[in-house]
């Protein structure tokens, strides 16, 4: 498994506390992260300038994956409106071809024509590899069973093991689909003091002291916990991993690496959050 880096807040305010990282500080998260082998960016045309920012510092170092935003579309059906808006992405990139272009909005998986297009497209070496990033297990069996889709997303966490339920990854690995997973961190939450939660999430509160309690007796971080539990999964092929800052990105270098935890079973804490409902799991229905 190899770390892919998260571009967001590259170029948006993201995450509950709304942040965005300067340019000095992302020039240097991206020269550690070469240092590091850390060579893939997970980024999207709907991230304001995360594409144009990448592109200003050395992208052909990098594989870069991007998604669409079909919304934008006037017609999602027509080829060269399609081509047109790859090569946007290409000309802010300064590249001649993304590693994977990835639906944005998983109900397009339901478009075959669109799928289609992009193939032709794959085919005609604008992109490597076509993909999707899901939300929910409906989404994921979806993306499975299109034998067009190489690369998807995929939120999950210690707090959020819905796939596990229909033994997605297992599948994944034996259709031989690339599998990135999301919100190692629940997009940051589980990282922060429960004071600057949204009310919404309320209910997450009693379930993070369990983590905690866990993490205290067991003598670790909780970025070193919360990163093992992904780490091991052997059917997951990357982890992006969305930072606030370079510090924050070494750090979590410096845990990834650990073994600390080789022999830890993490069965008894999965089934104590094995109920927990989307309004938690999933983040686009947080309310502030």
């Amino acid at each position: 498994m190899k770390i892919c880096l998260g571009t967001v807040q590259f170029g948006l305010n993201y995450g509950i506390e709304k942040k965005r990282i300067d340019i000095d500080e992302v020039e240097k998260i991206l020269k550690f992260s070469l240092k590091n082998n850390i060579t893939i960016l997970d980024t999207a045309s709907g991230y304001g300038d995360s594409e144009i920012i990448i592109g200003n510092f050395n992208s052909h170092k990098f594989n870069i994956i991007s998604k669409l935003d079909s919304k934008k579309l006037k017609n999602k059906n027509d080829i060269k409106e399609l081509e047109t808006e790859i090569e946007v992405s290409l000309k802010k990139l300064k590249t001649d071809f993304l590693d994977g272009y990835l639906l944005h909005q998983a109900e397009d998986l339901k478009n075959e024509e669109l799928i289609n297009n992009l193939y032709c497209l794959k085919e005609k070496g604008l992109i490597r590899h076509v993909g999707v990033s899901v939300y929910s297990v409906e989404e994921a069996e979806l993306a499975l069973k299109n034998n067009k889709i190489e690369y998807i997303q995929v939120p999950y966490n210690i707090l959020d093991t819905r796939l596990d339920k229909i033994n997605f990854f297992v599948k994944a690995k034996k259709l031989g689909k690339i599998i990135f997973v999301r919100s190692v961190f629940l997009q940051g939450v589980l990282l922060k003091p429960h004071n600057i939660y949204p009310k919404s999430l309320n209910e997450l509160k009693q379930y993070d002291n369990i983590l905690n309690e866990e993490i205290m007796r067991i003598g670790c971080t909780k970025i070193e916990y919360l990163l093992n539990f992904i780490k091991y999964n052997k059917n997951i092929d990357y982890i992006i991993l969305g930072i606030d800052n370079l510090e924050n990105l070494k750090e979590i270098v410096n845990c990834y690496s650990s073994n600390k935890l080789e022999k830890y079973n993490f069965e008894n804490i999965r089934r104590k959050f094995s109920k927990l409902p989307d309004k938690i799991l999933n983040p686009s229905l947080w309310k502030e």
